[in-house]
């Protein structure tokens, strides 16, 4: 009787692999790159793909060869690269790159979001208001709970806290504000969320408490040695049920930029019963009260314990700690008078 050859092993080798590639090279979603790669003479189109993984780097290499697309005559210059890309739209964003036209926007850390809103409409990118209406706008704040898990479960009356401070490079040529702040959350999540997320549990308060008291630590003290301590001092007030006393979050109920948070101003409104002054009303405030750094928010996460209960800053703004109410006086005695 006849019988059939059998294929011979190497036939399903090469057909696995066959098969593998086109996996590889057809099959696979868009991919996120937010980076900047200059481009000098002598350059070429391998030098922006340096930090792509090799599966990227295939599928990209594959749509230009099989679209006879030439970079022998790369344009130099900065390309901006921000948001999610598929091999056909990466490559022709390079092919257009000149026509781009990027400003760039500098968040300074510990900027509310009436600060920010303030700079942008100042600047004209933006009309006064616009910035805080998108980010409290409860469709939105849904929208972006669903995407990221640091803001997953939260009870959200804007983005406040996670709107990380950076300088971002934006396109003028399209809608400014879904790129800042998908620019902003993307920063807060490789900047501190790749880091807090496996000790969220194991910190003293709650993950949005954190966030909270991290915003007003970040007002408290510049000093990024200083900060654990500082988070450690008001993370005991809070436990024992005490007043935190940090001046600077009644400012917040009042939504203007901190630049109008002078010292006369704290001083007229220091006894004032609003949910934000930390000074007579026993807690957190209701939302956190700027947009902290990885710093502050790594301090309250991980706090440094001392048996200081009081803080003050002299004119220099150097800190000096006090375990007792008096140490607190004697040091109010020697440096603020």
């Amino acid at each position: 009787m006849y019988q059939t050859k059998k294929p011979k092993i190497w036939r399903w080798i090469l057909l696995g692999l066959l098969i593998i590639i086109v996996r590889i090279v057809f099959i696979g979603g868009n991919f996120s790159y937010n980076k900047t790669i200059t481009i000098k003479q002598g350059d070429t189109f391998q030098t922006l793909l340096k930090d792509f993984s090799w599966k990227q780097k295939i599928r990209i290499k594959w749509y230009v060869r099989h679209h006879d697309i030439d970079f022998s005559n790369l344009t130099m210059g900065s390309y901006v690269f921000s948001g999610e890309y598929s091999p056909a739209s990466f490559v022709q964003f390079v092919q257009e790159w000149p026509k781009f036209q990027y400003t760039t926007i500098k968040i300074l850390e510990g900027w509310s979001m009436y600060d920010i809103d303030n700079a942008l409409s100042n600047k004209w990118y933006l009309t006064t208001g616009a910035y805080i209406q998108f980010i409290s706008n409860p469709a939105l704040i849904s929208t972006y709970q669903t995407k990221y898990s640091f803001l997953k479960w939260l009870q959200l009356k804007s983005l406040e806290g996670f709107l990380y401070p950076d300088t971002y490079k934006v396109d003028k040529e399209k809608d400014l504000l879904d790129q800042l702040i998908y620019l902003q959350l993307e920063a807060f999540k490789k900047r501190v969320w790749k880091d807090a997320e496996g000790i969220v549990g194991i910190s003293p308060l709650s993950w949005y408490d954190s966030i909270k008291l991290a915003s007003i630590v970040e007002k408290e003290e510049r000093s990024t040695v200083n900060r654990p301590t500082v988070a450690g001092i008001l993370i005991k007030r809070l436990k024992m049920g005490t007043l935190i006393g940090a001046d600077i979050s009644l400012c917040y109920f009042f939504e203007k930029p901190y630049s109008e948070c002078k010292p006369a101003f704290i001083s007229q409104h220091i006894q004032d019963n609003n949910p934000y002054n930390t000074r007579v009303v026993k807690g957190l405030p209701p939302t956190p009260v700027s947009n902290p750094s990885a710093s502050s928010i790594m301090s309250v996460l991980q706090p440094q314990q001392s048996d200081y209960f009081y803080y003050l800053h002299d004119m220099n703004g150097s800190i000096h700690y006090g375990k007792t109410l008096d140490e607190h006086n004697q040091n109010r005695n020697m440096y603020l008078k």
